[in-house]
């Protein structure tokens, strides 16, 4: 006897809706038996189920298979919990906060402004300007000598070496690198460049990102709380984090106020459909794009 994991999922109570446990399987949050589950995936006593929501992971092994939502007593007979501990205070506490509107976009932010780009381009020229106007007033800021430094602003916004375009790396070298075929350029301005597989973000994407006057010590805490691992790394000298999942790979390095990252995604489709590049293969690719970045900066 089986049943589905989305079904058993809601039922032990791990999402509060069945759809929301159907849509956490189609987006590839779901694991049975570290396999990345669909909705209809069956789950038998003994496999093990991993869910990953709002930055944390449950783990958990099936004792009863349930199809209907239980009491929360009722339902913590049905598994054994296995979740990891949560995180310290101090990395829970580095996790970025503001006020909505207020600042440097989020990287869920910045993923919408990507979702709305894609569908109109108009967006994706005045993205394009917006980001020009926020270079120069960063440069603006870092030149007034009565500027306030704090403790999360190491040096002067923009004193890190310039990257180029794209963060010196062509279309071509980034595809060689990925083995992602079918890449092209998307987006393209003075602090964001963007290679899609798809033109919708569903199969593989390669991101180069320029930051400056932005820690990269939330960055790098935003990563820990969303990633299966978070390490710190040293590139030809240089400090920053890998960050990987399923599928994912994401390297930030610093240089002083500023920090660019990379990020190679085999995309959605491969977490829904065919198994996705092991993710060794993923931050190899990842690796060296950061490494060609730091070797072609001025």
């Amino acid at each position: 006897m089986a049943t589905r994991v989305d079904s058993w999922i809601w039922a032990i109570r791990l999402t509060k809706t069945r759809s929301a446990a159907g849509a956490a399987c189609r987006g590839g949050h779901v694991r049975v038996n570290g396999v990345t589950a669909k909705p209809a995936q069956p789950v038998s006593v003994g496999d093990e189920v991993r869910v990953r929501l709002h930055g944390a992971e449950r783990v958990v092994e099936v004792t009863k298979l349930i199809s209907k939502r239980v009491s929360a007593p009722a339902a913590a007979e049905c598994y054994i919990d296995n979740s990891p501990p949560p995180l310290p205070t101090e990395v829970r506490a580095s996790q970025p906060r503001r006020d909505p509107g207020a600042g440097r976009p989020t990287k869920r932010e910045r993923r919408d402004l990507d979702r709305l780009r894609m569908r109109s381009g108009f967006l994706v020229a005045l993205i394009a300007v917006l980001g020009l106007v926020l270079a120069g007033c960063s440069s603006d800021d870092s030149d007034d000598p009565g500027a306030p430094k704090t403790p999360e602003a190491p040096g002067n916004a923009g004193a890190g070496p310039f990257f180029g375009a794209c963060g010196g790396l062509s279309t071509d070298e980034v595809i060689r690198i990925t083995k992602f075929a079918g890449l092209s350029n998307t987006v393209n301005n003075a602090s964001v460049c963007e290679w899609d597989g798809s033109n919708d973000r569903t199969g593989p994407v390669a991101s180069f990102n320029w930051y400056r006057g932005s820690p990269i010590g939330r960055e790098r805490a935003t990563e820990q709380l969303s990633r299966e691992s978070t390490k710190d790394i040293d590139i030809n000298g240089h400090q920053g984090f890998i960050a990987s999942d399923v599928g994912i790979c994401e390297i930030g390095i610093a240089f002083g106020a500023d920090f660019f990252e990379w990020s190679v995604s085999a995309g959605t489709q491969a977490l829904m459909g065919e198994q996705p590049p092991p993710t060794e293969q993923i931050c190899d690719a990842t690796r060296e794009l950061s490494r060609l970045s730091i070797e072609r900066a001025s």
